[in-house]
């Protein structure tokens, strides 16, 4: 009895000893614009918790989808990278982030029975809706030709894009629209609605029943009038505006065809842009808080993620390359959780300002550095 009970205490300490199996999961991973076969990519898991690294297989590019095998549990703690935009992350402040030198691709987890592919994630747009530019590079919409995406014929989103880089972003091989991620097969340039206003109605008729409601119109016609955008979002939340008195007398919500003409001229005149801006961008090496109040315009105290890309591709001036806009994407949304201290999805002023180790001295560091 005795030497069996040995035994198996003995059994029992041989499978204590032996390893586990490791825990996996498969992710979908979507190679970022701009990147090719090859090449290596870093990705978060699904949680964000940790970072991986592979290199892009042969016949995949960029806007296309590959699975990947990972392990499922978290690997111990690494000593913290430099980020990419300078200066190094303090171990307090980096320790649930591994923040990549790669352009950072999008993933999801893999759903083999359902046949999903994960797509990368939405952009928000609502920082170019509200200054009229473009959502992929931040150019005034009205200051050259616009265009749409399509797919099968027809229009994806009732969203406008600076032409060119719409053209670029299908040129990538993303194969989506950035804001609405519906595939994309063709992107279609939009009449000048001063030259031809009804080929320009046929396009921006986005279901073709003939008429606009007045979002459709509002923002149609501030993707090529140079207007007071801000004056005219007014008007759209207010359904009582004296605009809609004059034009939409029935109350249906909606512009027929045959009222364009008129409304058009009348929202020229009215609704013109007084041309002034708020005035040159302060330097940020010599004045960060002038800088940061600059681009807080709703004087909030905070800057989300969207109001900071914006502010640093118009302060380095980056809007005249999509290919830039979205390397500075990605590179904001790689460093984002190492300047949000307090996880609140936006960069206070104390966390922007924090000498040393805030946004503002990491980004003049690159700006004197590169």
């Amino acid at each position: 009895a005795a030497a069996a009970e040995q035994q198996q205490q003995q059994q029992q300490q041989r499978t204590s000893l032996r390893p586990r199996a490791a825990m996996s999961m498969k992710l979908a991973v979507r190679v970022p614009a701009g990147m090719s076969p090859g090449q290596t990519v870093t990705f978060p898991s699904t949680s964000g918790g940790q970072m991986f690294t592979t290199v892009i297989p042969v016949g995949v590019e960029a806007g296309q989808t590959f699975v990947v095998e990972v392990p499922q549990q978290e690997p111990p703690p690494t000593p913290p990278p430099d980020v990419p935009m300078g200066l190094p992350v303090s171990p307090t402040r980096s320790r649930s982030l591994r923040t990549p030198r790669a352009p950072v691709a999008s993933t999801a987890p893999l759903d083999t029975a359902a046949g999903a592919s994960p797509v990368a994630p939405t952009w928000q747009d609502g920082q170019a809706l509200r200054h009229a530019e473009c959502p992929i590079c931040f150019e005034p919409l009205a200051s050259g030709p616009v265009g749409v995406f399509l797919a099968g014929g027809r229009r994806v989103s009732n969203h406008f894009f600076n032409l060119g880089a719409a053209q670029e972003w299908l040129r990538s091989g993303n194969g989506h629209c950035p804001l609405t991620r519906l595939p994309i097969s063709s992107v279609l340039a939009v009449p000048d609605l001063r030259a031809d206003l009804q080929a320009w109605w046929r396009v921006v008729d986005v279901n073709g029943d003939g008429r606009l409601s007045r979002h459709e119109l509002i923002e149609a016609l501030k993707a090529q009038l140079p207007i007071d955008a801000a004056k005219l979002d007014d008007a759209l939340a207010d359904p009582s505006h004296w605009l809609w008195e004059q034009w939409d007398k029935d109350r249906s919500g909606f512009i027929e065809r045959a009222e364009a003409p008129g409304l058009v001229a009348f929202v020229q005149q009215v609704f013109a842009s007084s041309g002034g801006g708020k005035g040159p961008i302060p330097d940020m090496a010599r004045d960060k808080l002038g800088w940061y109040n600059y681009w807080d315009e709703d004087n909030s105290g905070s800057l989300e993620k969207e109001e900071v890309v914006r502010a640093l591709v118009k302060t380095l001036g980056l809007s005249t390359s999509p290919t830039r806009v979205q390397q500075m994407r990605s590179t904001v949304d790689a460093i984002w959780a190492v300047f949000d201290a307090d996880g609140s999805e936006s960069i206070e002023r104390d966390e922007f300002l924090r000498p040393g180790e805030g946004l503002a001295d990491t980004i003049v560091a690159t700006m004197q550095h590169g």
